[in-house]
């Protein structure tokens, strides 16, 4: 297990703190958004302050995105998130690993959690794409949507490296037990005002938890 992935959305006035606070919190992963980011020497500055490995994201879908995308993967980024939505993913994915990369083929569900099954065919469509990592994301409806994604999870990890979780308020326990049942990590935020999705839980709340279930 990898454990938390702290998630950031940064903008180039705001990341010379934001880099300290990264620090302070000591996480196993961190995914810079760089969907507000308009300066390309940001990605510099974020290289430089590296601790632990680091994600590129961007899902402004701006004309800009897959420019900082690559360039992120040419300068120092360990891991590229690409959403398979997005038009030529499995062409934009060959691409980045020429940079040696990693790439986290993803998917997100902004209305329920599909079955088992279809969760199933999402991860079999990421592998085509070249994903080195499986990344399937839902929104959680019902409190048992929870446990259709540990399920999920649980089976299929043992073939695949996979992320995965429901987003909201109902979603929030497969956040917190989603890398005991195989996920290769969780995301998490600084605190309860920095969150970059519904339901994500700040860091040190979220090591709480775990101590708290007596779990790590």
């Amino acid at each position: 297990m990898t454990g938390i992935c702290l998630s950031v959305f940064p903008t180039d006035d705001t990341l010379p703190t934001l880099v300290k606070r990264i620090s302070s919190k000591k996480p196993n992963l961190v995914e810079y958004r760089l969907d507000y980011l308009t300066k390309l020497s940001a990605l510099e500055t974020i290289v430089k302050s590296k601790r632990c490995p680091i994600i590129a994201t961007d899902r402004s879908h701006r004309k800009k995105s897959r420019m900082f995308l690559l360039n992120a993967a040419e300068n120092g980024f360990d891991i590229i998130d690409v959403d398979i939505t997005v038009p030529f993913a499995r062409s934009f994915i060959k691409q980045l690993k020429v940079h040696d990369v990693q790439v986290v083929a993803s998917h997100h569900n902004s209305e329920r959690t599909p079955s088992e099954g279809n969760l199933i065919q999402l991860v079999h469509v990421e592998k085509k794409l070249g994903g080195d990592i499986c990344k399937v994301v839902t929104t959680a409806t019902r409190p048992v949507d929870n446990l259709i994604i540990l399920g999920f999870i649980n089976k299929c990890s043992r073939k695949t490296r996979l992320v995965s979780f429901a987003m909201g308020k109902l979603g929030i326990a497969s956040r917190v037990l989603s890398p005991f049942f195989g996920a290769e990590f969780t995301f998490a935020c600084i605190d309860e005002h920095s969150r970059t999705a519904d339901g994500q839980m700040g860091i040190d709340d979220l090591r709480q938890v775990w101590k708290k279930l007596e779990i790590a």
